[in-house]
């Protein structure tokens, strides 16, 4: 493979691939989305983020060592195996926040080390964490974040589900008590324990101020009707 080196990247990529085409912006991309990251976490890496951009997914399992297709995955300490085609282009926040946030901790519950990587990104599929929220409660398809607390409940839904629910509960959270409390929860490997001492109030109780804070909003339809293709073409 072909690679690039930035002041905390290194890229590979195929010859002749759409990342060699796109390499300078993939590199800005990543370089500005790693700077915020770290300010906001507040921490400084001593080593380079090592990118393999892969053509397809097949590819991504290839290279990666296992063989699963897959869009995008991280290998700490340092490496992430992302898609970059025409069609798709798997650069961003994401992965990168993973990488970065590990070097705090690495929280036994994937709804905690998915919220902040979603925290960054925002979106899921172009459509804000908090509209995907407001749909999933308006439609009862809604999953108590406690119960996404639990590895075994996470694994088993969809990751358009769980993703953007516990994305919009992070961002809640460090929107309404600052990045210092959430970083303390972060830091712990029993994320119950660590929400009620660092928040004074039990889990169930932050959740439930946190859909009192949605409620106060409404799904736009456009939005709703484009959540449903979106659901819809993924079954396919």
């Amino acid at each position: 493979m072909c690679n690039y080196e930035t002041e905390h990247y290194i890229f590979n990529y195929t010859a002749g691939s759409k990342a060699e085409e796109d390499i300078l912006l993939i590199a800005s991309v990543q370089e500005a989305c790693y700077a915020y990251i770290c300010q906001v976490l507040g921490v400084t890496l001593n080593f380079k983020i090592e990118y393999f951009l892969c053509n397809s997914p097949e590819e991504v399992g290839t290279i990666y060592g296992d063989n699963e297709p897959c869009n995008a995955f991280t290998r700490p300490p340092n490496k992430i195996y992302a898609v970059y085609n025409e069609n798709l282009k798997c650069i961003g926040f994401h992965e990168d926040a993973h990488i970065i946030s590990y070097t705090i901790n690495r929280p036994k519950s994937a709804a905690v080390r998915e919220g902040l990587a979603m925290y960054f990104d925002r979106k899921w599929w172009g459509i804000s964490n908090l509209d995907w929220t407001l749909y999933y409660l308006k439609n009862n398809k809604y999953i108590s974040v406690i119960e996404l607390l639990n590895n075994d409940t996470f694994f088993k839904e969809d990751c358009s589900l769980t993703y953007p629910i516990v994305g919009a509960f992070t961002e809640w959270l460090i929107n309404s008590y600052g990045i210092e409390k959430y970083l303390f929860v972060y830091k712990e490997n029993d994320a119950f324990f660590a929400l009620e001492k660092e928040y004074g109030v039990t889990p169930n109780v932050l959740e439930q101020q946190f859909k009192k804070y949605v409620s106060l909003f409404k799904i736009d339809e456009v939005i709703e009707q484009r959540i449903n293709e979106l659901l819809l073409c993924n079954k396919k």
